[in-house]
């Protein structure tokens, strides 16, 4: 569970994170290991009020895909 505020919390289903291969120059370990971290976090199915979802939802963020996801 993730505590946003003092009245608003998000559970573990809502969030999704996995390792993935960093893009970009490495060193003597490039393309061997995990070294980046990916979150995906679903805005319109989260539990989040609506204030919140619109706010975000609002946001000119390249990260935000039109879906809100």
């Amino acid at each position: 569970m993730l505590k946003i505020s003092n009245t608003v919390t998000l559970a573990d289903w809502e969030i999704d994170i996995s390792q993935i291969r960093a893009q970009g120059a490495g060193g003597q370990n490039v393309n061997k290991v995990a070294s980046a971290v990916h979150l995906r976090f679903d805005i319109p199915r989260s539990s989040l009020p609506p204030f919140y979802k619109e706010r975000l939802m609002a946001l000119s963020d390249q990260r935000i895909s039109k879906d809100g996801v």
